[in-house]
């Protein structure tokens, strides 16, 4: 019976020391993530446009409302040139190569086809060249909706709060 004893008193030991190794490394990777509120300020770059972010974990993409975007032929590739206006009523003329075209699921199934451009996003510090699809967000609260790819091993979102970082990036 002591024997047991013993034995159960080391497991509970080396249990209890994993335990707070592992806490440890939870703290480390947690202190590598900036919090983020679920709206927050974007810059736009080069353009230096802030605009007001909806950070949206459920979205892999990101997506810019582009209403009426135009296309045209630079130097052989398809680019696209659109209007982007902050709530400032601020604009700035964006023009980007089409990388891409996204599938988009919608609710209820449904696909819907967009371009995709490369920009330059920042929030709070975290500044990245990030896939961004146009569409038409007219019936949405926020031009700008950021998804997980620009998230991911950068912000950790706080979905009761907002405005928690202001833009920080140099350039």
């Amino acid at each position: 019976m002591l024997d047991t004893v013993l034995v159960t008193k080391k497991q509970l030991k080396s249990t209890v020391v994993g335990l707070m190794l592992a806490l440890t490394c939870l703290q480390v990777v947690a202190s590598e993530f900036h919090r983020a509120g679920w709206i927050e300020k974007a810059v736009l770059y080069p353009h230096r446009i802030v605009m007001q972010a909806k950070l949206d974990t459920g979205a892999k993409t990101s997506s810019l409302h582009a209403p009426d975007p135009e296309y045209f032929t630079r130097h052989g590739k398809e680019w696209a040139r659109i209007s982007v206006t902050n709530k400032n009523i601020e604009t700035v003329m964006v023009e980007a190569p089409v990388v891409r075209t996204a599938t988009i699921k919608r609710h209820f199934g449904h696909k819907q086809s967009r371009p995709v451009i490369l920009l330059d996003l920042c929030i709070g510090n975290v500044r990245k060249t990030e896939e961004v699809n146009l569409v038409d967000r007219a019936g949405m609260n926020y031009q700008l909706l950021v998804g997980r790819n620009f998230l991911k091993d950068a912000l950790l979102i706080d979905s009761g709060v907002t405005y928690m970082l202001s833009p920080d990036c140099p350039g």
